[in-house]
């Protein structure tokens, strides 16, 4: 299909209420708090490569588990006791706005927010002291030492023994490979740390890195997106090419039918030793070791393709967490959650944790629907009449594919406004929605609040919701 542009302009309600203040992340431009020894290696020769046998070994407690979800709006948690969902409003969650986290060996979970990290047991939250060394958070980890880990841009942040320390990115790379992107991290059972950068795998070692990138461990070079750690402490590290693990002293580089997947987007090991990939937009890819299966929208096991983040638990559940959704895979069947079903806080999926042996699964009951309407103006005051106006599920960029802005989204609803400018939608399924409209002269997204999440309209189960009067900018 034919991609097409759009606008983005928002429009102003013309109605008077309170101003919505933007948030910011706060932060500064990192700097190195201790120096680190760095060694490079001469490419070893290639070994041949065994099945893992199961996911990292990040919790070493036995018994029932918690389940947890992240987002801009909260933390969503599944434990014994049902859907339990945290925000700043309701708990010591320190902010609503959610961004990475980690699994930590004794069983708590390390979450990212805007201001700094907090800790989590499934009771109680424990922040720990603030810091500007990093910002745009990546990836965290937990070590077996009681460290937490950040990757973030410009570096990799340890909080350790009451104190930051910043390792910069040129520790983590050399030469042309060295460059300030870090997108993850993660801890080994054997007390290494593995961080990769787009250009490199680095790992740290008392006090030590040992960096790998083409030419010293890789034959070529590779542009890195995601890292994890199997039940044997080997790291795998995704790529634009495919997967590599470290095993035997040597990087090997794992053949399979990739069917020329995006960029993917997170990397996990099932209890079965299956490698997963979330993708960007191809949905996920499942190597069991000899073939590759795809699982998207096409072929109905998720309800997006674009897969943010991968758990697996010890009874051999993998959970993937999607833009649209969070689905859980037991081997045999599939189920998705959402707002509209669950106790979800919001659709839209940042990261996915899970400890034990995960969560009881909730019973899915579909909640009541809700309806959207409003009325749209020009700029000068006179009604947009006999107007497209559509909702959708997904956040829009500047293109988009398909008929219109949402036709090709998960999830969308469409009507027309009347002689008046207003529009009504009925049966709609709670959920945070953006909204766009054919002005005539494009498609323009609407938006009835200020602030860092106006671009989303939360329509809760069984509202009236009503955006009121909407003008267009000129």
């Amino acid at each position: 299909m034919k991609q097409k542009r759009y606008q983005f302009l928002q429009a102003i309600v013309a109605l008077s209420f309170a101003s919505f203040a933007c948030q910011s992340l706060r932060g500064e431009t990192p700097t190195a708090t201790q120096e680190s020894e760095l060694e490079i290696l001469e490419p070893p020769s290639t070994e041949v490569w065994s099945q893992p046998t199961g996911q990292p070994l990040t919790d070493h407690s036995e018994g029932t588990g918690m389940l947890c979800v992240g987002s801009r709006t909260g933390l969503s948690c599944l434990n014994e006791s049902g859907w339990q969902l945290y925000t700043e409003e309701n708990s010591d969650l320190p902010d609503n706005y959610l961004s990475v986290g980690a699994v930590c060996p004794n069983g708590q979970i390390a979450i990212v927010h805007s201001d700094g990290v907090v800790l989590f047991d499934g009771k109680t939250f424990t922040s720990l002291p603030a810091t500007n060394s990093y910002l745009s958070p990546n990836g965290a980890a937990c070590d077996e030492n009681g460290a937490v880990w950040i990757a973030h841009f410009q570096g990799v942040s340890r909080y350790s023994n009451g104190k930051w320390t910043t390792y910069r990115s040129d520790q983590l790379a050399s030469g042309d490979s060295a460059n300030k992107l870090v997108y993850d991290v993660k801890a080994a059972p054997d007390g290494k740390v593995w961080v990769v950068t787009s250009q490199s795998v680095a790992m740290f070692e008392n006090e030590t890195w040992t960096v790998f990138q083409e030419g010293h461990g890789f034959d070529g070079s590779r542009f890195f997106n995601a890292l994890t750690v199997d039940a044997k402490g080997r790291p795998w590290a995704a790529h634009s090419a495919g997967i590599d693990v470290f095993e035997n002293s040597a990087w090997i580089s794992i053949s399979i039918d990739k069917r020329d997947y995006s960029s993917s987007e997170s990397i996990a090991v099932d209890a079965q030793g299956q490698v997963w990939l979330g993708t960007l937009s191809d949905g996920a890819f499942r190597f069991d070791g000899s073939s590759t299966m795809q699982h998207d929208r096409q072929t109905e096991q998720l309800l997006s393709n674009t897969v943010t983040s991968l758990a697996a638990d010890r009874r051999g559940r993998v959970w993937l967490g999607t833009t649209y959704g969070l689905t859980v895979f037991d081997g045999a069947s599939w189920q998705t959650f959402l707002m509209s079903n669950s106790g979800l806080g919001d659709n839209d999926v940042k990261f996915v944790l899970v400890t034990k042996d995960g969560p009881a699964l909730s019973t899915l009951e579909e909640k009541a629907r809700a309806s959207l309407t409003g009325k749209i103006e020009k700029a000068d005051g006179t009604p947009l009449a006999d107007a497209t106006v559509e909702i959708c599920v997904e956040i829009l960029a500047t293109s988009f594919t398909g008929d219109t802005p949402c036709s090709d989204q998960p999830f969308f609803l469409s009507t027309q406004t009347d002689a008046n400018g207003v529009f009504i939608l009925e049966n709609v399924p709670a959920s945070y929605y953006v909204t766009v409209v054919n002005t005539g002269e494009g498609w323009t997204q609407l938006a009835d609040q200020f602030g860092i999440l106006s671009e989303r309209t939360l329509i809760q189960a069984g509202e009236e919701h009503d955006m009121r009067t909407l003008t267009l900018e000129e």
